[in-house]
C-alpha cells in the first residue's frame, strides 16, 4: 500500500499509457483538468433553501470537504485506492479500483460508505473537470431537456445532441441545474469531434456545465457568473429529488439520499472523430 510519508511522494503509473495517479492518489489523465473527486454535494435550489437544507448542508460541511491520505495498492492490473473523506464531523469512507482499458482510457468503480450523521444528501456520485475546449454535448438517456429522479416522467430516452453551454438552465438565482436522468453514456467533444467519452456502470444522473457548484451557490444573480473554460461533469450513483417546497410539498421519501453504501462505475474514453480510441 502507498500510505503517507515519503513513499506518498512517487506517482503510481499504469505504464506507457497516459493514465496515472498523483501523489495524493487522484486520478490524473491528459484529458481531465482536474482529478475526479468524490461529490456529495449540490449548489442548493430555491426549493432546497426554503426547506432550510442549504443552511443544514453548509453547517454539516459539505461544500468543503477534506480528503484524508489515499492508501493504494496494485492488484494485477487493477490500482484499489482507498481514502477517509472528512465532512464535518463526519468520515465517508471512499474507494475506488481503476483499471487501465486501451487507447488511453480506465475503468473507474466506486464505493462510499455514507454515515448516519450525513442524512438527507444533496447527491452521492464523482465529479471531474475535462480539459478546456471540449464544448459539444451528446449523450444516450433522457432528454432533451432538464429532468431530475422526481421530475423526469416528461423525458424521452434517446440519443440527444446540445453545446454544453445550452444544457444549463438560466433560473432567475443560479443554482443546481441542466442535470439529465438515466444516462447511459455521455461524450462531451470540440468541434472536430475530438473528446471523451464517459460510459456508466448503469444509467446514472449526469449533468455538463461550465460552472462549478461553488459557483452557482456564490451568484445571487445570473450576470454574476463567470463560465470557466473547463466543463464540470457530475455522475450521480443518487441525487436527492428537487421537490416543489417553494410552492409547495418537499420531495417524498423515494427520492431523498439516505445513509448506507452506494457503488457505481463508469470509464473515461478517448474519442477522435466521434469514434473511440482503442
Amino acid at each position: 500500500p502507498l500510505g503517507p510519508g515519503p513513499e506518498a511522494e512517487r506517482a503510481v503509473t499504469f505504464g506507457r499509457d497516459p493514465v496515472q495517479l498523483d501523489a495524493d492518489g487522484r486520478l490524473v489523465h491528459p484529458l481531465l483538468a482536474a482529478p475526479p473527486a468524490l461529490s456529495l454535494w449540490r449548489a442548493p435550489t430555491d426549493n432546497d433553501r426554503a426547506r432550510g437544507l442549504a443552511q443544514v448542508w453548509s453547517q454539516q460541511g459539505l461544500p468543503e470537504p477534506t480528503l484524508g491520505p489515499a492508501s493504494v495498492e496494485r492488484r494485477g492490473h487493477e490500482l484499489h485506492v482507498g481514502r477517509r473523506v472528512h465532512v464535518g464531523a463526519a468520515v465517508v469512507a471512499h474507494r475506488q479500483v481503476l483499471t487501465m482499458l486501451p487507447g488511453g482510457g480506465v475503468q473507474v468503480v466506486e464505493e462510499a460508505e455514507i454515515p448516519a450523521e450525513l442524512d438527507d444528501l444533496p447527491r452521492v456520485g464523482t465529479v471531474l473537470e475535462l480539459a478546456p475546449g471540449l464544448v459539444e454535448a451528446e449523450w444516450f438517456g433522457l432528454g432533451p431537456h432538464e429532468c431530475y429522479p422526481d421530475r423526469k416522467r416528461s423525458g424521452l430516452v434517446g440519443r440527444w445532441r446540445s453545446a454544453v453551454d445550452d444544457l444549463f438552465v438560466p433560473y432567475l438565482r443560479p443554482q443546481e441545474a441542466g442535470g439529465r436522468s438515466d444516462v447511459r453514456w455521455l461524450e462531451i467533444a470540440d468541434g472536430a469531434g475530438d473528446g471523451v467519452r464517459l460510459t456508466m456502470g448503469r444509467p446514472l444522473q449526469v449533468s455538463a456545465s461550465r460552472f462549478r457548484a461553488a459557483d452557482l451557490d456564490a451568484a445571487a444573480h445570473l450576470e454574476d457568473l463567470v463560465p470557466r473554460p473547463e466543463t464540470i461533469v457530475h455522475l450521480d450513483a443518487a441525487h436527492r429529488g428537487v421537490g416543489t417546497a417553494a410552492c409547495g410539498p418537499d420531495t417524498i421519501e423515494d427520492y431523498l439520499v439516505r445513509p448506507g453504501t452506494y457503488r457505481w462505475s463508469w470509464s473515461l474514453v478517448p474519442v477522435r472523430g466521434g469514434d473511440a480510441v482503442g
